[in-house]
Formats: C-alpha cells, structure tokens, sequence
C-alpha cells in the first residue's frame, strides 16, 4: 500500500516518514517503507512541496491512502484539501487540533486523530482495495546505470511486472523489455501492485510516465474532450495559458469549458480525472478537476 504523508511544513513530513519507517530513496519525493505483519507500506513525501506542486500531484496519483498533518491552516493546506478532493480521495486520516473547512469534501471521511503515534496505528490497519490484473506502473524516475544500462523507478498500481515482459510507456509510445527487477534492493522475478520497483530495461530512454501493457486502455491525445469543474475554492478566472496533470505527466496546454488542448499528447482513461493546474497563482494552483468523456 503505498500512503502520501501530506503538511505544508516539509519538517513535520519528514518527522512522521523517519519515525514510521525506513528511508528507501530521495529525490523530488522520498520513499520510506515499514513492513508489519508481513505487509509492506510505503510512505511517500513530496519533498520539494509547496515550493512546487508537482511533487504533490505525483504523490496523489501513487497514493492509495492519505496522511495529512496540520499545525495551523494556511493557503497551502488548503491547496492540499483541494487536490484530495478533486481526485475524490476519501481513504486517510487527519492529524489536527485545528479546524478545517472540510465539510462538502471527500475528506469528511477521513478519521481524525490526535497525534502521529495514532496515525501510525491508523496506517498499520489500514487495507489496500482491490488493484486489478491489468498492468498499471508509475515511473517517477529513471537514469541511465554504468555497467547495467537504463533503469527506471517506480511504483505498481494494479497488476505485475514480470522478468522478459515487452510493455509500453505511455505517453510517449516505447515499448520496453523488462532485464531485470530489484524491490527494497532485493533482485526478483516480478513486482506486484503496492511494492516499488527499480527495473532495468532493453530500450530507448523513457521520462516519467505510465507503464502498461502492449495491449491497454489509454487513449493519447493532445486534444481532450470532457467538461471542467471549477474547484469552489478556486476564485481567480483561469485565462491563458494552464497546465494538465495525470499520471506523471505534467503538461501545458489550453483549456475551454469543454475541451483540453494541449501541447504534447497526454495519456489517459476515457472518465479519468484530469487535474487543472494555474501554476503562477499565488493563493491557489489547483484549480479543479477535467473528467475526460467516455
């Protein structure tokens, strides 16, 4: 199960992760996993968040769970309960002796608890739902491995990663062919859904992105029809320019009430909610969801 562990305060987020778990890797998000009872949770915190948000959403599109910290409520607290609300995310617990503006929000069904101590417990009881067979990675990073070749990183939402599979990344039309898995450093044959993955592969270099299947369900197009609905706590008029956000892929682009156009293809599921994002806006970046049409 992979849990965002979510403040305004990156010290406070670093305090939960290193008290909860084991510090697996840092970069623009770290990992930190604890293992329970024979199930591995991996905790992410989207370091380089609030200065930029995208760490936030990468974080959001890995998560299954969400643990949000509050010490006081600030604008960018509220940019937090905007982006779980608008990917309708309701699985979490909330650390907070303030009150929030929750009321209409998906997080009216977090639990609230009164200390970090109890959140861990919250987590280590928590269950993962059901992921699917199908094959859906996230890769957050990739590097190229003296002696070992291109490596990507990531995270498996539903399905598996098997030695010698041939799958794509999307957006951008690459098929890989997977030489070898490695999980919490440990060389193995496949990587199920909820573990972290470091693959080696047989291909081009790829960026971050969406694996799947040769075979998939994603469209990828840099026109996307659907409809916008502005988040209530967005006040500002989006005029020009604006980015879209889903799966990795951060992208500019246009928008009119009910068309995306953007300027590379992005990769989605017809119904998907596709985050829009003001990046300049000082109060508020997150300015509601974009569900693609069926």
């Amino acid at each position: 199960m992979f849990v965002a562990v979510l403040s305004d305060k990156p010290e406070l987020r670093e305090q939960f992760c290193k008290s909860a778990g084991k510090e697996m890797s840092k970069d623009e998000l770290a990992f930190y996993s604890i293992e329970s009872n024979g199930k591995l949770i991996t905790l992410i915190d989207p370091v380089q968040f609030p200065e930029k948000i995208q760490p936030l959403l990468y974080t959001l599109s890995m998560a299954d769970y969400a643990v949000l910290i509050v010490d006081a409520l600030s604008p960018k607290i509220g940019e937090i309960i905007v982006a779980l609300n608008a990917l309708k995310m309701d699985k979490g617990v909330i650390i907070s002796k303030v009150p929030l503006p929750l009321a209409g929000t998906s997080l009216e069904k977090f639990e609230k608890v009164a200390d970090m101590e109890a959140a861990k417990a919250k987590i280590l009881v928590s269950v993962r739902g059901e992921s699917g067979e199908n094959l859906i990675a996230l890769v957050d990073r990739t590097e190229a491995v003296k002696s070992v070749g291109n490596v990507a990183h990531g995270i498996v939402k539903a399905g598996k990663i098997k030695l010698h599979d041939k799958i794509f990344i999307l957006p951008e039309k690459k098929d890989v062919e997977v030489r070898s898995i490695q999980v919490n450093g440990k060389e193995v044959e496949e990587a199920s859904a909820g573990q972290r993955f470091s693959m080696a592969y047989r291909g081009e270099p790829i960026g971050k992105g969406i694996l799947v299947p040769i075979r998939h369900e994603y469209e990828v197009e840099n026109i996307v029809n659907g409809r916008f609905s502005k988040s209530p706590f967005f006040k500002d008029e989006l005029k020009g320019k604006i980015h879209a956000y889903a799966n990795m892929q951060f992208v500019e682009g246009n928008m009119t009430e009910n068309d995306l156009t953007l300027s590379v293809p992005i990769a989605y599921e017809k119904g998907e909610l596709i985050l829009v994002v003001d990046a300049s806006n000082q109060k508020l970046r997150i300015a509601g969801p974009f569900q693609s049409k069926w």
